[in-house]
């Protein structure tokens, strides 16, 4: 008996750190204004790692760099390291 109430603790104790800890879950939100115009940043972002799905397939994203030119219309990134390439904003 010991142990099922043990048990039933436990799993009360488990559930109420899983709503906590989804409580806590923030949101960030990143943009650049230039020229009157609005960048999403963090939607830059997305779309260059989708840009690397897209060419390397299931390979990691272990780095991310971007760098974001308005002025150019355009975000430069390099992933992993190695892998470069643009996304138009």
């Amino acid at each position: 008996m010991a142990k099922a109430t043990k048990k039933a603790a436990t799993d009360a104790a488990a559930t109420v750190t899983t709503a906590v800890k989804k409580a806590t879950a923030k949101k960030e939100e990143v943009y650049v204004q230039f020229a009157g115009r609005e960048f999403d940043a963090m939607k830059i972002v997305a779309d260059a790692k989708a840009a690397f799905k897209a060419a390397q397939g299931r390979k990691a994203v272990k780095s991310c760099q971007v760098y974001i030119k308005p002025e150019e219309n355009a975000a430069y990134y390099v992933i992993n390291g190695d892998f470069t390439g643009k996304v138009e904003l």
